[in-house]
């Protein structure tokens, strides 16, 4: 089978080893579309906390089924497949309230067990048992699917941030997690989506997904932007689809009463002040969002397949699973939105 490798930080290499097999209880799945997430790009040059090494990275991951324990009754070789990422322990008090993203014992495939960037992969019975498999609607393609992942992520955060009908939204960063935010901002009702980004393409590549308001950020104006747009209420819900830490301190002047401040990205610099008087007399709310529970992972292959979310524009670059350092540094160095690994 051949892999992409992380030995150790920055080590990534190619390999060739033994196909894969599955036990009884599992089932093993050929890749056919992997992509690179800016989660990848983390894990494999700068670590990251939930990383065991060595390791297979990639978690945004479809394929097929071609083999099935013979335990397993629920899955059948050749049925096309999309996979949630996090595998719960479902005992916790946190996968018994519903929100098994935040399961005290979490293992998480590209970070804890080998994940997409390879030929094959195993499905563990612990995986099967918490639902991680996810059926690929009938006329939609591995690539789009493999994309449900991401976009489960930001149901996890719209659900939090309780986006309203009617409500306006502003969002820092026009990567792909801010192109797939604001898609999603429409199809929940906000009245008024607001973008605000550094890079002028990635601005104006967002352009096609449909904000009322693109702003760049070297504008020192943007925040003034923000209140006139806004009427000078200002916005509902603001989300950090970026890791500036410069900007929490400074969005949240620009928050409506009883607005929230969504942390997609982790934070580069948390030395930032913020002024909890303004939490305090405007009641504010300050949220935290991270990964995706199975059900969401459910919910983004149904907006996909009903058209009402774009993923395929989203994908910039298709590559071999030879071509993955080249991948990488375009993820990297952003010149694009998604790459995807479709050849194996």
């Amino acid at each position: 089978m051949k892999a992409a490798l992380l030995k150790n930080i920055g080590n990534l290499i190619l390999s060739e080893s033994k196909d894969l097999d599955c036990g009884n209880d599992e089932v093993l799945i050929k890749v056919k579309a992997s992509s690179i997430c800016s989660t990848d790009i983390k894990l494999i040059y700068y670590g990251h906390r939930d990383l065991k090494l060595p390791r297979i990275p990639g978690h945004e991951i479809a394929g097929t089924i071609v083999k099935s324990g013979k335990n397993v009754k629920a899955y059948k070789v050749g049925e096309r497949v999309q996979i949630a990422p996090g595998v719960p322990c479902r005992k916790c008090l946190y996968c018994l309230k519903g929100a098994e993203n935040m399961c005290n014992s979490m293992s998480i495939i590209g970070f804890h067990i080998d994940g997409g960037f390879a030929q094959y992969l195993r499905i563990p019975k612990d995986g099967l048992k918490a639902g991680i498999i996810n059926f690929i609607p009938k006329n939609l393609s591995f690539e789009k699917a493999c994309l449900a992942e991401p976009l489960a992520c930001c149901i996890n955060a719209l659900n939090l941030g309780q986006l309203a009908e009617g409500e306006s939204v502003a969002i820092f960063g026009a990567g792909p997690i801010g192109c797939l935010l604001m898609q999603l901002s429409r199809v929940l009702g906000a009245s008024k989506i607001i973008v605000i980004e550094t890079d002028k393409k990635r601005l104006e590549f967002a352009k096609k997904f449909g904000a009322d308001c693109y702003i760049h950020s070297s504008n020192k104006e943007a925040f003034a932007t923000i209140e006139e747009k806004t009427d000078g209420k200002g916005v509902d819900v603001l989300i950090a689809a970026c890791s500036d830490g410069k900007i929490p301190g400074q969005a949240i002047n620009v928050l409506a009463k009883r607005g929230r401040i969504l942390f997609f990205s982790g934070i580069s610099n948390q030395n930032v002040p913020i002024d909890y008087n303004l939490v305090h007399y405007r009641e504010l709310h300050i949220i935290g969002a991270y990964g995706c529970t199975s059900e969401q992972n459910r919910k983004a292959l149904r907006l996909i397949h009903s058209g009402a979310i774009d993923v395929k524009s989203l994908i910039t670059e298709r590559i071999c699973l030879d071509d993955i350092r080249k991948g990488l540094a375009s993820a990297k160095n952003k010149k694009g939105m998604k790459v995807v690994i479709n050849k194996f």
